[in-house]
Parts: C-alpha cells; structure tokens; sequence
C-alpha cells in the first residue's frame, strides 16, 4: 500500500479520536480570543527582534489581555486540548522517524 493511502487512512483516524473530537470542541470563542492573543504577541516579538522599543501602552495592553487569558476556563481547556491533540501528533511521527531510522 502507498504511503500516501496510509497517510490519508492516519488522518482520518486522528479526526475520530478522542484528542481530536476534544479539541474540535473547544470554545470557538477561546480560539478566536487565543489567535488574537496570539497574534499580539507575534506583534510585540517581532517589534523587539527589529529593535523597536515596543510602547508601554501597547506592552500594558497585552499584559492585560495575559491575565484574562490565564484566568478565562474556555481558553484554558482549549489549550489542554491542543497540547494533547499536538503530543499525539509528535508521537506519530517518532514513531515513524524511529521505524525509518531516521
């Protein structure tokens, strides 16, 4: 069987597991509230490496945006759910790299 097959045959056993089906239920609300955190971040990380002071404001706006993050229940367990989804990814593929050696 083509590796390509088996690949598609992977996914769709991924979409039917329980870290998949959990993740694909989080919050809609916490995902878009994380991308834009998220986002923010890429922001003020990006200002810093090109060596741009980022504004206090803007540093004390994203702050704020962290502590609402942190504490907000939706967010939290859409994160459990991802690191959980992501690790079963990643031992996919040690599995893979391991049987080929690589």
């Amino acid at each position: 069987m083509k590796p390509q097959v088996l690949a598609k045959e992977l996914a769709n056993s991924i979409r039917e597991s329980q870290e998949y089906l959990t993740w694909q239920k989080a919050n809609e609300a916490a995902k878009i509230m994380l991308e834009d955190f998220r986002k923010k971040q890429w922001e003020l990380e990006q200002t810093r490496i090109s060596g741009e002071t980022v504004p206090a404001d803007q540093e004390e706006q994203f702050k704020k945006l962290a502590e609402i993050i942190q504490y907000n229940p939706y967010v939290r367990d859409f994160l459990i759910a991802e690191m959980n989804l992501n690790q079963m990814i990643m031992e996919i593929q040690r599995i893979i790299a391991s049987a080929l050696g690589v």
